[in-house]
């Protein structure tokens, strides 16, 4: 039993082999909450496959654990672009045979007015946010996930819901994966499919960073007086990819330590 200033790890709820087994897909694996979700699926038991555009970052990750028995192996790929997407899906089934957890970790954006995103900078936050998520998802689903009458995939969206400013291009981008999350979970639950939704608040990474924001300030107007860390955010997600979920579909689970409640405008 715990009592007050006691700590434990997150993942105490979940078996250490509760994902053996199965094969993962991890896109973003190099950085941030992909990273820390590869390593924690693959200490769960899963085969992990990362992708992301920097081979030097994917090694990093793989590099974590191959002091270990763990099982993380990386493809470089842009994902934006379908034929890459394609040819990597080829190497996964061909290693592996299926993929049976998807998580679309990878994203990203840029601070800007409303009113000043250009139609190319639009386009090319919505193909990173939306497009490539959308046609990883359907691929995996019709080579693998279908056929083989299992699978789960976790998107990464944000919080607030309520509207984050300097953010439209983003923030329909996700919403849309929210959307789609739901559409989907409608039209593959019968197939053996759940698809579920993992908004984060403000997660403490490298990525974030470069924002150039105070982190101890910014901080100061979380409710929880901290900024999330990415290993919070893969432990939602393990949750949801494990056994533990298997009842949970068509949702966005929203783990923001309470910025819904009082963001986006104290932490701009």
């Amino acid at each position: 039993m715990t009592g007050p200033g006691d700590t434990f790890d997150p993942l105490d709820v979940l078996r250490p082999d509760c994902l053996a087994g199965r094969v993962a897909l991890v896109t973003g694996g190099g950085t941030g909450i992909g990273r820390a979700t590869a390593l924690t699926l693959a200490r769960l038991g899963a085969q992990v496959v990362i992708m992301g555009r920097r081979p030097e970052k994917l090694e990093e990750t793989q590099s974590l654990v191959a002091a270990g028995d763990l099982s993380i192996t990386a493809i470089p790929l842009d994902l934006r672009e379908f034929e890459q997407v394609d040819a990597a899906l080829d190497q996964v089934l061909e290693q592996h045979g299926r993929i049976d957890l998807l998580v679309n970790n990878a994203g990203g954006q840029f601070v800007a007015p409303a009113e000043s995103v250009s139609p190319n900078g639009f386009r090319a936050v919505t193909r990173l946010n939306l497009d490539a998520p959308w046609y990883l998802t359907t691929r995996v689903a019709a080579r693998s996930m279908i056929p083989n009458g299992y699978g789960k995939v976790v998107s990464v969206t944000m919080t607030p819901h309520r509207g984050i400013p300097f953010m439209a291009h983003s923030s329909a981008a996700r919403a849309a994966i929210e959307s789609l999350t739901q559409t989907l979970a409608v039209e593959w639950g019968p197939k053996g499919i759940r698809i579920v939704a993992v908004a984060p608040g403000i997660v403490h990474t490298e990525a974030w960073e470069g924002y150039g924001l105070d982190p101890a300030k910014v901080s100061e107007s979380m409710l929880l007086n901290r900024l999330q860390q990415p290993e919070e955010v893969a432990a939602t997600i393990a949750f949801c990819l494990s056994p533990a979920g298997d009842y949970i579909t068509g949702t966005t689970i929203v783990s923001d330590g309470g910025w819904n409640l009082v963001g986006p405008f104290p932490a701009m």
